[in-house]
């Protein structure tokens, strides 16, 4: 062998090299290659699971929370004689839901009030149902078994035995009260979730079904089945060896695998796996048939072949590297840069390793370039951002009212108002205005979201109340206002707004509060009284809304404090709310105070509860304060 050329020797320890890794890989593949279909498909089933469980709990938890919302707000809709028309909006536009029913307790007359809406599935009229004793014995007798939701066991309807469906129960409090209020009940087809698993594809002839915790099929591509066959009898439809720890397994929600005959499959071996259903006692199983378990085997061996090709092909290459082996790293630096330096889909044909290099110096020194000239752009539109930001800052408070005192012309006036937005802009709202020589307008209102949009909402709002103030009747001003603030309004945004017409002459109040927060009334004498009188929704939701007023009469000292959402909602570093009771004990101590000093001070409080926390909300307070005296009226 020493006798030979260095090109024969070469070749040889070569090619022995290339037999020596072509047989190790064949030998690896054959030992190892059926724990790596094993956990590939074992992956593949965890991954499918997860996938129903989680297109499921999509469903179930949207079903969830659509009950918890309705239960916040059924009593505010049946107040306003709106609960069948929200009920029949919500179950219009959520696709999850076949049918919807609340029953509210009528303590005073001993009574159940019922309201449902649905689509084809309908809501028996139980006479057990409507009682008000059964009602309320259920709600208390079962607080545990809410938590606060309960799901039901899968049913087939009276009227229609091809259909299943579930139902989750959600309990409904009283306003400001732990007391049970009533019971919101959802209706869910089980088709809906049945077509959900049918999208997913599950191999060739592979299928999912669902049984609940007693074995019980809820879901099965034979509907004979369902309701109607049990998984755990004797003999199991796929269950053989084991059958025992496997109903363990999945009644104490664990996962697992293995080797059954699938009757469905017309009794082929095939490989199972099942795990559990969030939130419920359901578990989902998969079939797959054994024969398409190796499928891959064929694709494996290809490889095989491809690799023993290449490790030919790579004998002849390294015949070649070594002619190249001094000019290697030129080539591997003049590839990372051309990596780098060129633009995406930028191929070079040449092989001139020097001019591959010269070419991808050039290009860098472009998209060098290019980067600069970005980077200059940004920091202008960033410097440009900043300067509309400001300039929105400046806008908005140049539309609300900012001077002190008020009114210099009418010292029965004292009034001062504050606006602290959670960013640059934000969307509160107030203003102060005569809209003749007595009749002064006050106003106040906050509106959905924060930021720039909410800003530019709370502009319309601001300038509709100046453009329809020229009526002396608060409901009129704010119907108005509602109607254009409706047309248009395609991103749904509304604010609440209290708006009062004062006769500074006589002190009397109209006004008209849509939703928003109850202004307080301070006496000279330290009593408070709150203005709880609400006239309807929100402004921006529905157009045409009839809203109503009320009136008060002011007695010269009273203090008027109205306020937004901001105030209550603020938080300490414990997350505790700054909160009514605390907003009523300030303002006790706003006695004897000038309404700047009033308000100054209110802002300090809640400027200490909240201390290093940042501010959640926009704070906006108004504080009136009437000091007319009639005894010097010409």
């Amino acid at each position: 062998m020493s006798k030979k050329g260095i090109s024969f020797r070469l070749n040889t320890n070569i090619t022995s090299l290339a037999i020596l890794i072509i047989a190790s890989i064949v030998y690896i593949n054959y030992h190892l290659i059926n724990n790596v279909l094993i956990e590939k498909i074992e992956e593949g089933a965890v991954n499918q699971s997860d996938l129903i469980v989680s297109r499921i709990s999509r469903n179930t938890v949207g079903t969830e929370e659509l009950a918890k919302n309705v239960s916040y707000q059924a009593f505010y809709y049946h107040k306003n004689n709106d609960l069948d028309i929200f009920l029949q909006q919500v179950v219009k536009y959520n696709d999850i839901l076949e049918g919807i029913q609340v029953e509210l307790l009528d303590y005073q007359k001993k009574r159940v009030l019922k309201f449902s809406s649905g689509k084809s599935a309908q809501f028996t009229d139980d006479p057990e149902s409507l009682k008000f004793e059964k009602l309320s014995s259920t709600l208390k007798t079962e607080t545990v078994n809410f938590k606060p939701g309960i799901w039901s066991d899968p049913y087939l309807y009276l009227n229609d035995t091809t259909h299943i469906y579930v139902l989750y129960k959600f309990p409904i409090y009283l306003p400001d009260k732990k007391e049970y209020g009533g019971l919101v009940t959802c209706v869910v087809s089980m088709d809906r979730i049945s077509q959900l698993i049918s999208e997913i594809k599950i191999g060739k002839n592979g299928y999912a079904f669902i049984i609940d915790n007693s074995g019980n099929f809820l879901i099965h591509p034979k509907s004979d089945r369902i309701l109607k066959r049990n998984l755990f009898e004797k003999p199991s439809t796929i269950f053989q060896d084991k059958i025992d720890e496997i109903e363990s397994m999945i009644k104490s929600g664990r996962r697992g695998s293995g080797y059954g005959i699938s009757e469905y499959l017309n009794n082929q071996k095939s490989w199972f796996y099942f795990a559990p259903l969030n939130e419920s006692n359901w578990t989902v199983i998969q079939v797959i048939p054994e024969n398409e378990l190796f499928l891959d085997h064929q694709a494996i061996f290809q490889k095989i072949l491809l690799v023993s090709g290449l490790g030919i092909l790579l004998l002849f290459l390294l015949n070649m590297l070594i002619f190249k082996k001094i000019i290697d790293p030129l080539v591997r630096v003049a590839h990372a840069i051309q990596r780098f330096a060129s633009p995406d889909g930028y191929k070079n044909k040449s092989r001139n390793e020097i001019k591959m290099l010269a070419d991808s110096l050039e290009n860098w020194q472009i998209k060098y370039g290019i980067l600069v000239d970005q980077q200059t752009q940004t920091a202008i539109e960033r410097l440009k951002y900043e300067k509309d930001l400001k300039s929105a800052h400046e806008i908005q408070f140049n539309i609300i009212p900012t001077s002190k005192p008020a009114f210099r012309d009418h010292p029965e006036i004292d009034l001062y108002a504050v606006l602290k937005p959670v960013e640059s802009v934000g969307g509160d709202l107030y203003d102060y205005f005569f809209i003749d020589k007595y009749h002064l307008l006050i106003a106040i209102g906050d509106v959905s979201g924060k930021g720039i949009p909410a800003s530019l909402f709370m502009a319309i709002a601001s300038t509709l109340i100046k453009t329809h103030a020229k009526v002396l009747s608060a409901k009129e001003i704010v119907s108005r206002v509602n109607n254009e603030l409706s047309d248009r309004n395609s991103n749904q945004y509304f604010v609440t707004l209290f708006i009062g017409i004062i006769d500074v002459r006589s002190g009397i109040m109209d006004y008209c509060n849509a939703a928003h927060n109850y202004p307080y009334l301070l006496h000279p004498d330290g009593t408070i009284h709150t203005i709880s009188q609400s006239h309807g929704l929100p402004l921006g939701i529905y157009k045409d809304k009839t809203y109503k007023s009320d009136f008060i009469k002011l007695e010269s000292g009273d203090l008027i404090i109205l306020y937004t959402d901001g105030v209550i909602n603020s938080r300490d570093n414990k997350n505790l709310h700054f909160g009514t009771e605390r907003l009523q004990m300030n303002i006790q101590k706003l006695m004897n105070l000038t309404a700047e000093e009033a308000t100054l001070r209110l802002l300090k409080s809640i400027l200490q509860h909240e201390g290093t926390e940042p501010q959640a909300d926009d704070i906006t307070i108004m504080i009136f304060r009437y000091l007319y005296k009639r005894e010097n009226q010409a």
